[in-house]
């Protein structure tokens, strides 16, 4: 948007969402500079969980962080996007890289909350740098989403995704390689 072409109510909602964003900082370990937080906000933290903001992020109302054990550690990096009620579940490690869109409904998770005999229950989740995340996706613990990649709407992710891969449905599986995305 063009700054001739903001009205007083833009200016306005900008200036609500940094001082939601400076109240928010209160739930977070580390964070960078102009978070700008939509909303009401979840955050379940133990006691020595971490949580890592990154400069100029934008959370919209309704997202969850949910940092489940002391060893937890949630990092999201500079000029990301989370749309509502998408959910980050953590009980060691969820890591978001710069400039990602994650829409809406998503759920970011570490863990399956369970363990089947002879499996392990928490591995690390990493998303790369540049990954748009469709709207009621889920990633799943163990997952690496390569840089500049994009998960279609509605997918299940239980495997890595290469760099600028599209991936969609249950499983998802590859469908695009050698995509371009722009915000």
């Amino acid at each position: 948007m063009n700054i001739r072409n903001r009205s007083i109510k833009d200016y306005f909602k900008f200036g609500y969402r940094v001082l939601l964003g400076a109240f928010f900082r209160r739930h977070v370990d580390q964070c960078g500079k102009l978070l700008r937080v939509g909303g009401s906000m979840t955050v379940s933290k133990a006691k020595r969980a971490k949580l890592f903001i990154g400069n100029y992020v934008i959370l919209h109302k309704h997202t969850g962080f949910y940092l489940d054990s002391n060893e937890a550690v949630i990092e999201i990096g500079d000029h990301t996007f989370i749309n509502r009620r998408s959910e980050i579940r953590c009980k060691k490690q969820v890591k978001i890289g710069s400039h990602c869109a994650i829409s809406w409904d998503v759920t970011i998770m570490d863990t399956d909350y369970h363990c089947i005999e002879g499996s392990v229950a928490t591995k690390p989740t990493i998303i790369g740098d540049h990954v748009w995340i469709g709207n009621k996706a889920v990633i799943l613990k163990g997952v690496t989403i390569g840089q500049g990649a994009v998960v279609a709407a509605g997918a299940v992710v239980s495997r890595d995704v290469p760099a600028h891969t599209l991936v969609a449905g249950v499983p998802a599986k590859p469908i695009k390689r050698n995509v371009k995305w722009n915000i």
